[in-house]
């Protein structure tokens, strides 16, 4: 089923990036779990005015990597968003970590939006860059997890749309 997903995408015009890529990539690319991070990362790192992550999950290691990447934009003026699940969303054992989790973030001066329905996965730079799919960017990632990046001002507006609902 996925990689007849990937070629249905291939043929509407995306192309499949399976190696690190140097430069700054284009639009309408899919990527796998292995590929995305450095283009993802230097997304990041040249944003201009906005950062929103949607990611139901969080774990130490990204929420790390994401303040260390995202500390000098903020220094710029970027305002950095992290919608996620409530803390009293998370099984028992993980309501403490997340909430750790949670005031590291805040501290780090990037607010934190609960969104108790959040299911879907996504960032969105500077209103006009979309990375969705299935990766939870600010926790694990799974083998068969893939996104697409696509620069897209009206898909931007209305996923930032329908989290402000």
């Amino acid at each position: 089923m996925y990689y007849k997903r990937l070629r249905t995408y291939k043929r509407i015009g995306y192309e499949i990036i399976a190696s690190t890529i140097e430069e700054k990539q284009s639009v309408n690319a899919i990527f796998d779990s292995e590929s995305y991070l450095p283009v993802y990362e230097k997304d990041l790192q040249q944003a201009c005015k906005s950062i929103y992550i949607a990611s139901p999950g969080l774990n130490k290691n990204k929420v790390s990597r994401l303040i260390a990447l995202v500390e000098e934009r903020q220094t710029a003026g970027v305002c950095v968003t992290v919608i996620t699940l409530p803390v009293e969303n998370y099984p028992l054992a993980r309501i403490e970590p997340t909430k750790a989790l949670q005031s590291t973030l805040t501290a780090a001066g990037i607010y934190v939006m609960p969104r108790p329905d959040l299911h879907t996965h996504f960032a969105v730079i500077d209103q006009e860059i979309v990375w969705y799919g299935s990766t939870n960017l600010l926790s694990r990632d799974k083998e068969d997890d893939g996104l697409m990046r696509i620069c897209s001002r009206d898909v931007a507006l209305e996923l930032l749309e329908e989290i402000s609902r």
